[in-house]
């Protein structure tokens, strides 16, 4: 057994267990697997047909391991809407900004951060890929951790209260 295919099953171990903690749920291909179709099960924000912000609760993506993971960093595509200054939804290819990577980083690792990233547990709206995301978290100060359903209904053009505090 290679290297990498031992990386490769002890990441499908880890994920399984992260699997029994609930909120995540996943099938894969690939015999060790290489490509996970993930399923997150947390609020999120994406936009409606009005542009307003709607709370989102399942949440796709592919998370592909590559023949250089773990030394790069999987690629991930977002495959669900989506409101997120570091997370493109599908019709703007998915892209997903994960930000700095180690290869001592295990797969589940990578899927809990992805979970804090469509919750706002962590947001970074100076290494954006959605400006207009990372312009609305600006202009409402959402911050890491911020209870985001509270933004549900509102149009995401909405302007800041007087006194500069989001609603």
């Amino acid at each position: 057994m290679t290297p990498r295919d031992r990386r490769l099953l002890t990441d499908l171990r880890d994920m399984e267990a992260l699997a029994e903690g609930g909120g995540v749920s996943f099938r894969t291909e690939g015999d060790p697997p290489e490509l996970y179709h993930l399923m997150l099960t947390a609020p999120g924000l994406a936009l409606d047909q009005r542009r307003t912000l709607a709370v989102r609760q399942l949440h796709r993506c592919d998370v592909y391991l590559h023949l250089d993971y773990p030394r790069r960093p999987p690629v991930v595509t977002w495959l669900t809407p989506v409101f997120h200054p570091n997370l493109l939804g599908p019709e703007r290819n998915g892209g997903v900004c994960i930000g700095s990577w180690s290869a001592a980083e295990s797969l589940a690792d990578l899927v809990v951060r992805l979970q804090d990233l469509v919750t706002y547990r962590s947001v970074n709206p100076i290494d954006a890929l959605d400006l207009e995301a990372a312009a609305w978290v600006r202009e409402h100060a959402v911050e890491a951790g911020a209870d985001i359903t509270t933004f549900a209904g509102a149009p995401i053009d909405e302007p800041v209260p007087a006194g500069g505090e989001a609603r």
